[in-house]
């Protein structure tokens, strides 16, 4: 078998593993990692080398700082200050998904969960709510409005432009187009996850996920900080927070930040070396690294392309506009939960210019349905990366991504058919 067969094979094997939740997530990581050795579809260093990537690293250190504060008194204030939502958990979720948005547009959907995660799983032990009813609302806001205009990750947007431009294209993008196409989507991604999505949720007990993973919860037990510390392990956390969202702005990358918050909990006596070690989340860590050498065998191997090609194909058949760029966004979902958002947009922005540029379309509202689509990773932890956080956090599993995310992603499906036609009609 060549490569990309053995790869797709290999998806196929994790996605019922997930599904049938018999297999430690740990073991899932690693078992993808030797399976994409063994068969030799990536080079052995490659295949493992996940493990040290800068993701996993900044996985790793907020790890720590998220123990750092939980020792601190910010949950237990957090947690006073939305006690009156306690009866009113729609509102509590429909400020967490603005929260969400507001954190992930300004840096990317991971910052934005590796920042309020410690904090949520803390409010919804102290408030009795399901950490599964607000986890998966939350990441699935911060996913999709990762990117939205030029700050954070979003400043990549104008090189789609740039890239269309240089395909042939006679106009660009504008930088505010982004922003304003993505508007529209994120307001029904915030209503659906606080009026619906809540529903389609499991109602895991917090007591059974803080024995599973208690490296999110606040031991009761543990020794109240002196003022000092506590202090001190607030400020530390604040200044990494704040550094990490303006990261692309001082040209710090963000895992050397959170790095260095990390090592400053422990140097300050925050931390203890012990409790620093025991943050860390081995389970997580190992299913990160095999997914992200996943998804860089699908993007290696081709499949995300050939799957591309195909649909490109497909589309030149399709005569009516609104249902040819409802077919863009498909295509751009379906890829983005296979090899990410970022891989997703790379191959299908010059696919789609050249194929509208072909059938002498105005490729604008086919990049912005790229750019657009590709950000909803929010159905499989092999396109969201950020996914298996919260599968240990809030006990899910695929089949409870897929229960809640799919629907939502038909009705994104549909919108896309009506806005960027609308804005830049085909």
């Amino acid at each position: 078998m060549n490569p990309m067969t053995i790869t797709l094979l290999i998806m196929l094997a994790v996605i019922i593993a997930f599904i049938s939740g018999k297999i430690a997530i740990s073991l899932i990581g690693v078992i993808v990692m030797f399976a994409l050795a063994i068969f030799q579809v990536l080079p052995p260093q490659r295949a493992f080398g996940n493990i040290t990537n800068t993701s996993v690293i900044l996985f790793a250190a907020m790890f720590v700082i998220g123990k750092g504060i939980q020792k601190t008194t910010l949950i237990t204030t957090a947690a006073k200050f939305v006690e009156k939502f306690k009866d009113n958990p729609r509102l509590l979720t429909f400020f967490t998904c603005i929260i969400a948005a507001l954190l992930a547009i300004v840096s990317n959907g991971t910052i934005a969960l590796v920042i309020m995660l410690p904090i949520l799983c803390g409010i919804c032990d102290d408030i009795g709510l399901s950490r599964s009813k607000i986890l998966y609302p939350f990441e699935v806001t911060a996913v999709s409005a990762a990117g939205s205009w030029f700050l954070g990750v979003g400043a990549l947007n104008m090189s789609w432009s740039s890239v269309m431009m240089k395909l042939g294209a006679k106009a660009p993008v504008n930088i505010n187009d982004f922003l304003i196409a993505r508007i529209p989507f994120l307001v029904a991604v915030i209503l659906y996850m606080t009026f619906i999505g809540p529903k389609l949720l499991p109602n895991k007990s917090n007591d059974d996920l803080k024995k599973s993973s208690p490296e999110y919860s606040k031991n009761k037990k543990e020794e109240v900080l002196p003022k000092s510390k506590n202090i001190l392990g607030i400020s530390i956390s604040a200044v990494t927070i704040l550094l990490m969202i303006f990261s692309s702005y001082i040209h710090v990358d963000s895992y050397i930040i959170a790095l260095a918050g990390a090592l400053l909990m422990v140097l300050t006596g925050v931390l203890s070396n012990k409790e620093a070690l025991n943050a860390l989340n081995l389970n997580i860590i190992l299913l990160i690294a095999g997914m992200l050498g996943l998804a860089d065998a699908l993007q290696a191997t081709g499949a995300g392309k050939m799957v591309g090609n195909a649909m490109a194909n497909v589309a030149k058949s399709i005569s009516n506009p609104f249902l040819m760029m409802g077919l863009f966004f498909l295509v751009a979902i379906i890829i983005a939960n296979l090899i990410g958002g970022l891989a997703a947009v790379s191959i299908l922005v010059p696919l789609w210019t050249l194929t509208c540029l072909r059938m002498g379309l105005d490729p604008r509202g086919a990049v912005l349905a790229a750019a657009t689509a590709s950000s909803f990773s929010f159905l499989t932890p092999i396109g969201g990366h950020s996914l298996p956080l919260i599968m240990d956090a809030g006990g899910y599993k695929l089949n409870d991504f897929l229960k809640c995310g799919l629907p939502l992603a038909v009705i994104l499906c549909i919108l896309g058919c009506v806005v960027t036609q609308l804005m830049y009609p085909l």
